[in-house]
């Protein structure tokens, strides 16, 4: 399978990708076994954005719908709970690699009908991953069951509109691209797509991963090739989490990112701390996930080797804007425990410390809050106080945070 880590942590920005799936081979979008049925020759699939996820309704053989990430970097891949749910044997074994580098077991299964809109995958074979439940929680809506990847990329063309909160699918024999976008021509590591790019003037190849909510990442390789810590010594060190659990990660902005003829200045971009973490792709430099996606309407043409390019209402957004200064993950209905602080940030100067259990902001309880809306309410503009409730080791506290930026 294909790589994914959805990482949900960053109140100072979310960083990750959720599960990188190994690649087994090189994609292919023909002889694909089995197919598909489309009522017609364009199908809209209305999306939800949470936390830079892209999320689509999906329905299993006539149950559902489910919510899924829709991810240019994974396989079809539902989890263990779904399949339960579902009655679905499982059979085999396997792993996949998460965005750490750490290997993560999985099974599979078989469905006949996979479902969203009204186009029908027939007799998808599905991989079983187990996430941990800081990666699916969403408080009180349902949890997140799975993953929509390759076997609809492979089928049809899909346009991407961030902004406009939909998916446009077309039949790979139907479909002619017309509009005024930039094209760039499609590689693959493994199944996942890719495009040459430049980063700081240095040519690369990076993957295009729509289960990456951060804006850039880079292969540790790259960066010690290109010395680039050295040129960008002003950094943050932070947290990302993959599958198998967090791993150590430094973030700070390159001057420039170049891709599909535009230029996205000063993007926030993340590496790991040291080469045994990371990408688990030799072939390639990096990735580029939601914060640089979403300043563009893309269509993925995996039939015809293209990406296109068009302008979003959101290109220019700057990026990695954050202005808390800590990261958190969902604890067990209970709120969002504290994983990372970072000096001189509104967190540290409030006296928010690591292992501090959040349990209201403004007055609301974070019990049944998402990690979504705890973002949103952690990343408002600089300036605004926000009061947050603590339980620190059963003692209730009170703090007020005044946010700022915190990545110059």
């Amino acid at each position: 399978m294909t790589p994914k880590l959805i990482l949900f942590a960053g109140f100072l920005i979310c960083i990750a990708s959720v599960l990188i799936m190994n690649p087994v081979a090189r994609a292919e979008t023909e002889n694909l076994v089995p197919g598909y049925r489309a009522p017609s020759k364009e199908s809209v699939v209305p999306i939800s954005v949470e936390t830079g996820f892209i999320i689509v309704d999906v329905s299993i053989d006539g149950r559902g719908p489910f919510p899924m990430v829709f991810d240019t970097g994974a396989e079809n891949a539902i989890t263990p709970e779904l399949a339960t749910a579902l009655g679905l044997k499982t059979e085999g074994s396997g792993s996949i690699q998460d965005s750490g580098g750490s290997n993560v077991p999985v099974t599979y299964t078989n469905v006949h009908t996979f479902r969203l809109g009204d186009v029908e995958l027939i007799d998808q074979p599905l991989v079983v991953v187990a996430l941990p439940r800081h990666l699916t929680d969403r408080g009180s809506r349902p949890p997140l069951a799975g993953f929509v990847g390759y076997e609809l990329l492979a089928r049809f063309a899909v346009r991407l509109d961030y902004e406009g909160r939909k998916l446009t699918l077309t039949p790979e024999q139907d479909f002619r691209y017309v509009g005024n976008g930039v094209s760039e021509p499609l590689r693959f590591s493994g199944k996942v797509p890719a495009v040459s790019a430049v980063a700081d003037g240095l040519s690369g190849m990076f993957l295009v991963d729509t289960g990456s909510v951060g804006a850039l990442t880079l292969r540790r390789a790259f960066v010690e090739n290109h010395g680039l810590e050295a040129r960008h010594p002003s950094v943050l060190r932070i947290k990302s989490i993959g599958a198998a659990g967090p791993f150590d990660t430094i973030l700070t902005r390159l001057d420039r990112f170049d891709v599909a003829g535009s230029r996205i200045k000063r993007p926030a971009t993340r590496f790991p701390s040291t080469t045994e973490q990371g990408l688990p792709f030799t072939d390639i430099d990096g990735s580029v996930g939601y914060e640089v996606l979403r300043q563009f309407v893309i269509t993925f043409d995996y039939q015809h080797r293209n990406l296109w390019f068009e302008h979003s209402k959101a290109f220019g957004t700057r990026t990695g804007q954050g202005t808390a200064g800590f990261q958190a993950v969902t604890a067990d209905g209970t709120g969002f425990k504290v994983i990372t602080i970072l000096p001189n940030t509104p967190a540290a100067e409030a006296g928010l410390q690591v292992g501090d259990l959040i349990v209201a902001v403004d007055g609301a309880s974070t019990a049944s809050m998402s990690l979504s809306d705890f973002a949103v309410l952690m990343r408002q503009p600089p300036g605004t106080m926000v009061k947050i409730g603590i339980d620190r080791q059963g003692s209730a506290r009170s703090l007020r945070l005044t946010l700022k930026d915190v990545l110059p």
